[in-house]
């Protein structure tokens, strides 16, 4: 679980990307079940494109990236998530980017997407299986190195 101090009415903002429907129990549909009681609200994107089209409309904190994103509805699983991740970066207020590595990679291969996601500006790089215990710790480094273990855009006190 967790460990942070909730604040009445605080909201963490997370964005996940998925190449496609997953089944009920994929970390994609999981984890925001998991957190939603926590306070923080799930936005899930299927491309790229949408990704970059939430970001731009809503504040968010935290950004969990799948590699095998497309970069749009009409393209194939395209590996558009380094894409994706280049430009979140880019982006003013760019969230602590989590890449997750969905798919299966040769060791030289690993050591290159490693290289280019964390050159890149990624914050770590997940890779499959991906473990739900593993994606709460990571959420929570996120946490304490961005936001002081405490809920972003807290209200002010009264």
């Amino acid at each position: 679980m967790l460990n942070v101090r909730p604040h009445q009415s605080a909201r963490l903002n997370v964005l996940l990307t998925e190449d496609r429907d997953h089944a009920p129990e994929h970390w994609t549909r999981t984890l925001p079940r998991l957190m939603q009681p926590l306070g923080v609200e799930s936005f899930v994107a299927r491309t790229g494109e949408e990704a970059v089209d939430v970001t731009q409309r809503i504040d968010i904190h935290a950004a969990l990236i799948d590699l095998a994103t497309p970069r749009d509805n009409h393209s194939a699983a395209d590996d558009a998530g380094l894409w994706l991740l280049e430009v979140l970066t880019r982006q003013p207020n760019t969230p602590p980017i989590v890449v997750v590595n969905s798919r299966a990679l040769t060791t030289m291969q690993v050591h290159k997407f490693l290289n280019d996601a964390l050159r890149l500006g990624a914050f770590t790089v997940v890779n499959r299986p991906v473990q739900l215990e593993s994606l709460l710790a990571v959420i929570q480094r996120v946490l304490d190195r961005h936001f002081d273990g405490t809920w972003p855009n807290r209200p002010p006190h009264a």
